[in-house]
């Protein structure tokens, strides 16, 4: 069967066919290592001790081979005993044909006489006293003579009467007999070499003579049995060496048995153990491929459509479905992805919806909006059929402002409001019970907070405690006609929204306390300015309440009224710069006090200019002495080109000034004061404007100081 592998390039396929081929090389590749380790360092061991006991073999016949020798020379000696100085052809054949494989000649010596048996003489060996005691004991000498640059000849000797001195026969040992018997004890592919005590070869199976001899002479220093490996000729060899010693029985110095063998025909029976378990290996390899590539192909379809699901609710396609029909189980997890699915879609919408109503509630700038925006849209992500938020009085202990709402499946029904009084007992038990606490409608605890859900058939309900710094600001309730399954996750969302309602209700808080704070500096800088003069004392006040009782008659918006009032208290902030002397001056101002007076909406520009967020109450400052025709200061702006805030406080400037005492005049009557504004009507202040004025018609209405807006602001 042809191997389709198209499955690599998918991540899941190449994954997976990673981890069949890992299962299996993991352990082969181990026992791999593990077992040509074990196999190689035996086939190690076994090559040197085979070469440790072929060189012990190679010596043990060498020390044979003399012995045999020694006695075959012994029992020859007496059939020349005796004979006359030229031996006759009886005695040489008999001689040579018992010894002559093994030895290439032999001479007696008697009293220093040499008498040639046969073959080349042979030379009278140096008899020291040791050498002439070893002989006197019966046993046999062996010695080396040198010959050019061949190998050394060997000799041996024996004694005939036990007296070297008289009678010595010494006879030249065959060297290829020696080394034919010595090659029996080779195993095939094994070399040999002999040396003699000076380190010299006398017999080598290889030419030339291998250079790590010198190293065997090195190691013979430390030890007289060893081996090591070497290299020659890019070859590795391993090399044992052992001495043969002859002192006892030839009283003679030792000889060197160096065996070598290839380190490739040495682990040779390893190569092959290699080779076949390499291809073991690489066969069990390709059965796992075989195998997995099979199941990765008939699993990966299964995990392709899983993929593909993923990708669309990634995407934000929550509806889509995957069907898998192998009845394994990736059917099992189709399904399961499938109600992942269902829930993730749940929980995308709940988080938006959740998302959606803390920036409604974060973003309201009252108490009422922030209640608003929690009862129209938390049903969206707490399916409970009753929605309550009670606010804590400010300045009664315990009392409850209530703003509860009934959701149906149309929506959330009208906003009802209710107010209770809770007992120290029931505030105890929110302070206790601080994430939640579950209350039986109808029961005794909070039996008048809940009386009206209770009254509409609400039986469970979940009191949800919000607290800012330890304090109450309000209470969260939902209410259940029955306790749902999932009670938890309700909770746990409407834990996160009181949190944000603590937020916004202290947001509220703060900004109304940073509002009356402002409004309060505002008022101070402005009884500051208008306590330079008797004349002028609350006169910033009451033009910012005329100027606001017209922004109202105009439809002003609650921004642009805010502006009107901060610009009418701050419009003659730059008198901080006139003199007093000017300001209660009870006489006609010259011409030069008169232009000091007219810089004071330049000089509160400057004052104001520093301050960013008075910046746009500038215009009303620096605008508020312009004429609608344009022959105003400073700047004899006309017309629109003047802020509509500024034409507006305009006319209530000159109002509270013509009604208002001054040094130089009393104050004018109401009446009076209403024609000449209608007098000024288009040359001095905007028509719009003076119309405004007209229609409230009486004093009471124009000067009333308007409470409701600044409560608001």
């Amino acid at each position: 069967m042809k191997l389709n592998f198209a499955f690599i390039r998918r991540g899941v396929g190449r994954r997976i066919f990673g981890l069949f081929v890992a299962c299996a090389l993991l352990p082969v590749c181990a026992l791999a290592v593990l077992s040509l380790r074990q196999v190689a360092e035996s086939t190690r061991n076994e090559s040197r001790v085979l070469l440790r006991h072929t060189s012990k073999n190679a010596a043990m016949a060498i020390h044979q081979v003399l012995l045999m020798l020694q006695i075959e020379l012994k029992a020859q000696a007496s059939s020349v005993t005796g004979v006359p100085s030229r031996p006759g052809r009886g005695e040489r054949q008999a001689l040579s044909e018992s010894m002559q494989e093994r030895l290439t000649a032999v001479t007696m010596f008697n009293r220093g006489k040499a008498r040639n048996i046969f073959g080349a003489p042979c030379p009278l060996p140096q008899l020291t006293a040791t050498a002439k005691e070893h002989l006197a004991l019966g046993k046999m000498l062996m010695f080396l003579q040198a010959a050019g640059t061949g190998p050394s000849r060997i000799f041996i000797a024996t004694s005939l009467d036990k007296n070297p001195d008289e009678t010595l026969l010494v006879g030249e040992v065959n060297g290829s007999y020696l080394w034919e018997v010595v090659g029996y004890t080779l195993p095939p592919g094994i070399s040999i070499c002999i040396l003699d005590p000076a380190g010299k070869a006398l017999f080598t199976s290889v030419a030339p003579v291998p250079a790590f001899i010198e190293r065997v002479k090195a190691e013979l220093t430390k030890s007289t049995i060893g081996g090591f490996e070497a290299r020659q000729d890019n070859r590795s060899y391993l090399v044992s060496y052992w001495q043969l010693f002859l002192e006892s029985s030839f009283c003679a110095e030792p000889l060197t048995v160096v065996t070598s063998q290839s380190a490739h025909d040495a682990y040779l029976s390893f190569g092959k153990f290699a080779r076949t378990f390499y291809l073991v290996a690489s066969l069990t390899l390709l059965v796992v491929i075989f195998i997995s590539s099979r199941q990765i192909r008939r699993n990966l379809l299964p995990l392709t459509i899983l993929k593909e699901g993923a990708e669309k609710i990634s995407q934000g396609d929550f509806d889509h479905k995957v069907t898998i029909n192998s009845d394994d189980e990736f059917a099992r997890l189709a399904d399961s992805f499938n109600e992942m699915s269902d829930h993730l879609k749940m929980h995308f919408y709940i988080l938006t919806e959740t998302s959606l109503i803390v920036r409604k509630v974060l973003s309201g700038h009252n108490n009422e909006e922030i209640v608003e925006a929690v009862l129209t849209n938390l049903h969206t992500i707490i399916p409970c059929d009753w929605i309550c938020v009670s606010l804590m009085h400010p300045m009664i202990k315990d009392m409850t402002v209530n703003f509860s709402s009934r959701c149906t499946p149309a929506g959330p029904e009208a906003i009802k409001q209710s107010v209770t009084v809770l007992k120290s007992q029931e505030t105890s038990m929110l302070h206790k019970n601080g994430e939640s606490l579950e209350v039986a409608a109808g029961g005794k605890p909070f039996s008048a907070f809940l009386a009206p859900i209770a009254a509409e058939g609400a039986r469970d309900t979940f009191l949800v405690p919000v607290f800012f710094k330890k304090s109450l600001y309000a209470i969260l309730t939902l209410g259940y006609r029955q306790k749902p399954e999932h009670v938890r996750e309700d909770l746990l969302r409407a834990r996160q929204i009181a949190d944000q309602i603590a937020i916004a209700l202290e947001n509220v808080r703060l900004i109304e306390e940073l509002n009356n704070l402002n409004l309060g500096t505002i008022r101070a800088l402005a009884n500051a300015v208008d306590a330079k003069s008797p004349w002028t004392s609350g006169h910033s006040l009451r033009v910012t309440n005329i100027a606001l009782n017209i922004g109202r008659e105009l439809g002003l918006s609650a921004t642009e009224l805010e502006s009107l009032h901060r610009g009418g208290l701050f419009h003659d902030i730059g008198k901080i710069g006139v003199p007093e002397s000017i300001l209660d001056k009870p006489g006609k101002l010259t011409d030069e006090e008169f232009a000091t007076i007219r810089k004071h909406p330049e000089i509160g520009v400057e004052i104001l200019n520093p301050i960013e967020a008075y910046h746009k109450l500038i215009p009303i400052v620096l605008q508020h002495h312009e004429w609608f025709n344009g022959k105003g200061y400073p700047n004899g702006l006309a017309g629109d080109a003047i802020s509509p805030l500024a034409r507006i406080l305009a006319v209530a400037d000159v109002y509270d000034a013509l009604i208002s005492d001054r040094p130089y005049r009393q104050g004018w009557e109401f009446g009076r004061v209403l024609s000449y504004l209608e007098e000024s009507s288009g040359t001095q202040f905007d028509p719009v404007v003076i119309q405004a004025v007209l229609r409230m018609s009486n004093r009471g209405t124009l000067e009333s100081s308007p409470l409701l807006y600044q409560e608001t602001a």
